[in-house]
């Protein structure tokens, strides 16, 4: 029985360098909403301020002026395609700003065009 475990293990690795995903894999937009605030967070992670999605494609984020974290406006993410990359955006359901869902750390995704 363990002779075919390892043997399964192998096929796999043997298998995997031959498939190229480096080449389908997206490259992320470097520096779009991967930090976010220190003191105020979301359903547990830390709320968008703008200085978080400056390399964001700006067409798919609005900013709300009515919420100021840390002294800067919180913004809210949407999904789409924009001028610098594609983004998938989802909200913190509990938590509206503005008629609308949070947009927090971990809830939006940008890839380069």
């Amino acid at each position: 029985m363990t002779v075919l475990r390892f043997t399964g293990v192998a096929v796999v690795l043997l298998a995997g360098p031959s498939m190229s995903f480096a080449e389908d894999a997206a490259v992320p937009i470097p520096a779009c909403a991967m930090s976010g605030s220190k003191s105020v967070f979301i359903g547990g992670a830390p709320a968008l301020r703008l200085s978080d999605v400056v390399n964001c494609p700006p067409e798919l984020y609005e900013i709300v002026p009515s919420i100021m974290i840390e002294g800067q406006p919180m913004v809210k993410f949407r999904t789409g395609v924009g001028e610098k990359g594609n983004c998938t955006a989802r909200g913190e359901e509990t938590v509206m700003a503005e008629g609308e869902s949070a947009s927090r750390l971990g809830d939006v995704a940008c890839t380069q065009n």
